[in-house]
């Protein structure tokens, strides 16, 4: 939710609206397009790294570690 207002709150910046808007165009597309990349990664890209990493291990993450050692 914070990411997708800093994006709303960005949009005027980024299409250069008002007076000398034009320079400062480039610096909130920079912002949003950032936003987008980090907000995507964070929600799709880290999931599937973790999971990836936890049927490596074959344990159980959730499981006390002398719970793991008692087998």
């Amino acid at each position: 939710m914070t990411a997708l207002a800093m994006v709303i709150g960005m949009t005027p910046m980024a299409l250069g609206l008002g007076e000398g808007g034009e320079q400062n165009a480039p610096l909130g597309r920079a912002v949003i397009g950032g936003l987008v990349f980090a907000t995507t990664a964070t929600l799709m890209f880290v999931p599937v790294v973790f999971s990836m990493v936890h049927k490596k291990r074959g344990g159980s993450a959730t499981a006390p570690l002398e719970m793991q050692h008692a087998h």
